[in-house]
């Protein structure tokens, strides 16, 4: 059971107008209340407006609609309404779509004068989900994985999540911001969230209009999200009290993801003393093959690391014309809504003033100039764009995690899985790092988020040949004294198996990393003295990895170094 008491099952369920879906929520979950997404509503209906109704009354429509959606009371919707009638009495079809596809059965499941009455905590769109879906989709990249890839994907998405939640959490609980600092916030300090802060304070300001008048406050902030509304806050005010911590509904309040039993009885629901008895008598009655064989499936599930099932390293060929692979091929059905609006793009779309243009690009190719002036002149006209990252001290493993097609918000995990690949593969990395692997796995922890010191920077070169290893890429790093490539140490970079086959990175203002992405139709030419210069540097990274991969494998399989090591003397 994926609910162990009533107590948390959801009271409000929004989803899009699926009516099977609508159909089993009402079976399975009598108890909550289901409510409708707000935001495909008002997609679908200006669908339907931009096909009935003509281009210059669209606007006008359409924030009537809104009106409609945002009544705060049964007489302002009834009004609202009669006067989108009367505004649209010459378009009878879409008055009637809007009525009754939407209005008659569905009105109280989007509507605020019904919606205020319900405690949904603000979530009265489908958009958070989505949200989360799209980004599952953008770290899968391709729909034709397997189990093993597809299970390294949504791990990742979830670390990535937990850590952004856990640095909000840190924030609030360390941190008080300066338009809360009264004494009026002080018994909410680090212990509710910004949020809940900011939303409290947009009562506030209502408090000048409504005093403490309940019928004109409404109250439903109250009912909706759990917080004090205007009045009472008005009241507060009047008898010189700090807002109580009490009044405050307890989901603002959750500043933890950690899991907590709710009662000392749930501790039998893992108490598994009768099923360790029936495997001993299991044990007993069985031969000692069988034994075996039911004891290695045990400690495959107690021991994780010791099973025999591994992901296939490569993709099985199969019979058939090979297939041109997409960059990105999880695609979806398209909304009606979206059908529509590209029918209604007109031929030439509306392009920004010539001022403007040339205001952008005046500012973007400042700041590219800025950070090209840190590299060699042969160098710079190879580069198409520079890309800042936020300098926390994180700054290395954010262009990292943006290059490799995450958010930077990823680099924590980007330290996480360097530091597991080093810990994986010592024997390997104390040939790179001259046996100082250790200083360099310290480098990659940290005890606090935020800002970091200079010795937990990205350093290359020592990271570089991990970076290069771990995601199986070319790493190139440009600086304005020192230009070096990274590869791979056991295997070449395949496109088939990972999108990007070569990143680069540059150094500025000896204290800062950036992306940088690379002109690939301008290539070098290799006669050059600038090509020479150029690869001055990078030959001492051949060089190393070379003499790495020697040290390491020539005393396991000599045919690997005359199948994976490229010869300089060829090159």
């Amino acid at each position: 059971m994926l609910f162990k008491s009533e107590s948390l099952i959801s009271k409000v369920i929004v989803t899009d107008r699926d009516l099977a879906m609508m159909n089993a929520i009402s079976v399975v979950f009598p108890t909550s209340i289901h409510l409708l997404c707000r935001f495909h509503i008002e997609k679908n209906v200006g669908a339907r407006c931009k096909q009935y109704v003509k281009k210059d009354r669209q606007e006008e429509v359409m924030d009537l609609w809104k009106k409609i959606v945002y009544s705060t009371s049964v007489e302002e919707y009834d009004n609202h309404l009669q006067q989108f009638e009367l505004l649209c009495a010459d378009i009878i079809l879409f008055v009637d779509y809007v009525k009754d596809s939407w209005l008659t059965p569905y009105k109280e499941r989007f509507v605020n004068v019904w919606t205020n009455r319900v405690m949904h905590l603000g979530n009265t769109t489908s958009n958070r989900v989505e949200s989360a879906h799209w980004r599952l989709k953008n770290m899968l990249q391709t729909s034709f994985g397997d189990l093993c890839k597809s299970w390294d994907a949504v791990n990742m998405m979830l670390k990535n999540q937990i850590c952004i939640i856990q640095s909000s959490f840190q924030k609030t609980i360390k941190d008080v911001e300066h338009g809360y600092n009264s004494q009026f916030f002080q018994n909410l300090h680090h212990c509710v969230s910004r949020k809940c802060m900011k939303l409290i304070d947009n009562q506030l300001e209502r408090v000048k209009i409504v005093g403490t008048n309940k019928t004109e406050c409404g109250c439903s902030i109250r009912t909706t999200h759990g917080l004090p509304c205007a009045c009472e806050l008005a009241k507060l005010q009047i008898n010189g009290n700090a807002i109580p911590l009490d009044s405050i509904h307890d989901f603002w309040k959750q500043l933890s993801i950690a899991h907590e039993l709710e009662d000392e009885e749930s501790l039998s629901d893992y108490d598994f003393s009768e099923e360790l008895e029936a495997m001993k008598a299991y044990m007993k009655t069985h031969d000692i093959i069988s034994q075996r064989i039911f004891k290695a499936k045990v400690r495959e599930v107690v021991f994780p690391h010791t099973t025999s099932i591994l992901a296939p390293p490569e993709k099985v060929r199969t019979k058939g014309a090979s297939k041109k692979k997409k960059e990105f091929d999880t695609p979806r059905d398209p909304s009606y809504w979206e059908y529509v609006d590209a029918s209604q793009e007109s031929a030439k779309a509306r392009q920004p003033s010539q001022s403007s243009q040339r205001s952008a690009r005046q500012q973007s190719q400042s700041s590219q100039h800025s950070f090209k002036t840190q590299f060699p002149t042969y160098i710079r006209p190879y580069i198409e764009d520079i890309v800042d990252v936020v300098a926390d001290g994180n700054f290395g493993f954010r262009a990292i995690a943006a290059l490799l097609g995450w958010t930077e918000e990823s680099w924590a995990l980007v330290r996480s899985q360097l530091d597991k690949e080093i810990g994986l593969h010592k024997d390997v990395y104390s040939n790179v790092f001259d046996d100082n692997v250790e200083s360099v796995r310290n480098s990659l922890k940290i005890s606090k988020l935020g800002a970091q010191g200079k010795d937990k920077w990205m350093s290359l070169p020592d990271l570089g040949y991990v970076i290069a290893t771990l995601y199986n890429v070319i790493l190139v790093s440009l600086s304005r004294n020192l230009n070096m490539t990274f590869f791979p140490l056991n295997k070449s970079p395949s496109k088939e198996t990972f999108v990007h086959s070569l990143i680069a990175i540059g150094f500025v203002n000896e204290n800062h990393w950036v992306q940088i992405k690379l002109k690939s139709d301008c290539p070098l030419p290799p006669t050059s003295q600038k090509w020479k210069d150029f690869c001055s540097d990078t030959a001492k990274s051949w060089e190393v990895a070379y003499a790495a991969r020697m040290k390491h494998w020539e005393r396991i399989d000599p045919s690997f170094i005359r199948s994976s090591c490229i010869s300089l003397n060829e090159d």
